[in-house]
């Protein structure tokens, strides 16, 4: 019978979405080598097979199908309607599907702040420091790894910022954009914003929530991000 890490490992691998589940260190350890291992392949950016077969036969199957008929205006409100309320549900799967993945990794995930964001507060660990409060100006963006907790800190309007640096998509670690101002995964290239706004997703699929909010500070001098403790 397989580990749960072995499963998260072959999902990803394979290119699916890995499960989440409650890991040991060691099994943090695994997962991040095989993100690592993921976001390294010389296929990671080419579209699955299964996918552009599928997209072959949507297409096909458009071509022969007729010209839909003229829709009066009522029924025209009617279809806005309900393309607004399958778009609403689909953004609020993939957010709960999102943020467990990064809780399995990272600890628990409870709302905070404004429009719908999660802000990741680890259940036991301690104020942790990622940079100088000097070395990040208005405007900067750092990287920091904490072992649990890989993620970006940013000072906007005197304010510091945190958030993760997990793809919500299915884990991969992000990387710093700096030309183009925003984050970037280098596994099926989506996109965020530096304040974790999704922008690009994957190969046309589903909306990406957004990169959950870790919890931050400045406290002598020093940005800090809670997170569980080294081992």
């Amino acid at each position: 019978m397989k580990r749960p890490i072995d499963r998260y490992v072959d999902s990803l691998l394979r290119r699916r979405r890995p499960a989440a589940f409650a890991p040991t260190e060691d099994d943090i350890a695994v997962a991040r080598a095989a993100i690592d291992l993921a976001a390294a392949a010389p296929d990671a950016q080419r579209p699955r097979e299964a996918f552009v077969e599928d997209l072959r036969r949507r297409l096909a199957e458009r071509q022969d199908a007729p010209p839909p008929a003229p829709a009066t205006t009522e029924a025209h409100r009617i279809r806005g309607r309900r393309r607004f309320l399958t778009a609403t549900a689909l953004t609020a799967t993939g957010v709960v599907a999102g943020v467990g993945v990064e809780a399995a990794l990272v600890g628990s995930a409870s709302p905070a702040g404004e429009g719908g964001d999660q802000e990741l507060t680890p259940t036991v660990g301690s104020w942790q420091t990622v940079a100088a409060a000097a070395d990040l100006p208005e405007g900067a963006v750092l990287p920091f790894d904490l072992g649990a907790v890989t993620g970006f800190v940013r000072r906007v309007s005197g304010r510091v910022q945190a958030v993760s640096g997990f793809c919500t998509h299915q884990g991969c670690r992000l990387r710093l954009d700096t030309p183009h101002d925003q984050l970037a995964c280098p596994c099926h290239g989506a996109t965020f914003t530096l304040a974790g706004a999704p922008l690009t997703r994957p190969h046309g699929g589903s909306p990406l929530p957004a990169l959950p909010r870790l919890a931050v500070r400045v406290d002598s001098g020093n940005v800090q991000v809670y997170a569980p403790n080294r081992a």
